[in-house]
């Protein structure tokens, strides 16, 4: 099936489950939201001070999460599809995130032999009616912004020759979601074999259902 027909769902957590959500926040070389990150010294592009002192402030800030913007996901089980975020479903993770206090949690390439230490959640916001992004201008009503401070000099320095360009999620909810994809997909299947329709019907709906 052609990707840009390929079926979109949202993803949620449960609240009250300890392990769904956002467990850390990983440095990639290619964020799901794809949009990169701000690596911020003393001077922006256009040669004017972010800062008010002139000294590094090694911060990173970028997308955590875009509201209501599909992301592509494969799964061995059923092939391509695509998932996105609701406002209130970022608002909730971001809320369980803090209140479990998991902000510092950060690795490379969601690797969990990759911890990341010395690095430190300075800012976090849900774009909306009350809080508009100056560097990020066109993203969607929903959206959660951060920013990171990078408290070692030396891994800073590391951190500027790497590929990274931003964040992505690392979580539960993407498994429970293909556990379920596959439960519908199954029950599905089971009722278009229980149909009255006939077989060369039933084979071209399935097929539709399992995308192949």
């Amino acid at each position: 099936m052609e990707k840009s027909k390929l079926p979109v769902f949202y993803l949620n957590i449960d609240e009250n489950i300890i392990d769904s959500g956002v467990s850390a926040i990983s440095f990639v070389d290619t964020p799901a939201t794809t949009e990169e990150w701000y690596k911020f010294n003393k001077l922006n592009d256009h040669n004017r001070l972010l800062f008010v002192t002139t000294e590094e402030k090694r911060i990173i800030t970028g997308p955590v999460m875009l509201a209501e913007t599909e992301i592509l996901r494969f799964s061995d089980i059923i092939g391509y599809y695509k998932v996105k975020f609701s406002e209130s479903t970022i608002l909730k993770m971001v809320i369980k995130y803090f209140k479990e206090n998991k902000i510092h949690n950060v690795n490379e390439d969601h690797n969990s032999d990759k911890q990341v230490n010395g690095v430190y959640m300075v800012e976090s916001y849900i774009v909306g009616d009350n809080v508009k992004s100056m560097l990020y201008k066109d993203v969607k009503k929903g959206s959660w912004i951060a920013s990171f401070y990078i408290s070692d000099e030396e891994y800073w320095e590391e951190l500027k020759s790497k590929d990274f360009t931003g964040f992505s999620l690392e979580g539960k909810f993407i498994e429970q979601y293909e556990k379920d994809l596959v439960e519908q997909m199954y029950n599905g299947v089971v009722d278009i074999l229980s149909s009255d329709i006939s077989d060369d019907e039933k084979e071209i709906k399935i097929k539709s259902i399992l995308n192949v």
